[in-house]
């Protein structure tokens, strides 16, 4: 189970990808930099909770452990991609990239890290409702 969950983590790359390809595209360039990033940040949470609740239909969470455990590795695999990605491609200092995370800069992008780690654990409790 974990396996399935640690590869369904990609399709949450393939949403990150399409959601900021329809912000630098679409409305990005129409409105301020940072106000971009927080409406993407928001569509991206709930692109995120659509993707979970399809996962958790097709193959049902067994427990709270195994919840928190899917979460964890999501949660790790999002930051290490993110800090790879942002030292490697971008060339953003490691000061820049844990810049992004500060939500009292209008920053809301730790929100999907945070979304990443106990998005399970929620839909896990929708799950047995």
């Amino acid at each position: 189970m974990l396996t399935k969950y640690t590869f369904a983590w990609f399709g949450m790359m393939v949403l990150a990808i399409i959601n900021g390809s329809i912000r630098d595209f679409i409305y990005g360039p129409m409105i301020s930099e940072q106000a971009a990033h927080q409406i993407s940040t928001i569509t991206l949470i709930l692109l995120f909770a659509v993707w979970f609740r399809f996962l958790t239909l097709r193959w049902p969470i067994k427990s709270s452990k195994q919840a928190w455990k899917i979460g964890t590795i999501w949660l790790f695999l999002t930051l290490v991609f993110e800090t790879s990605m942002g030292l490697f491609l971008t060339g953003q200092t490691l000061s820049d990239i844990i810049q992004q995370y500060n939500i009292l800069t209008g920053n809301l992008w730790v929100l999907i890290p945070f979304w990443t780690f106990i998005g399970p654990r929620v839909f896990f409790s929708f799950q047995k409702k």
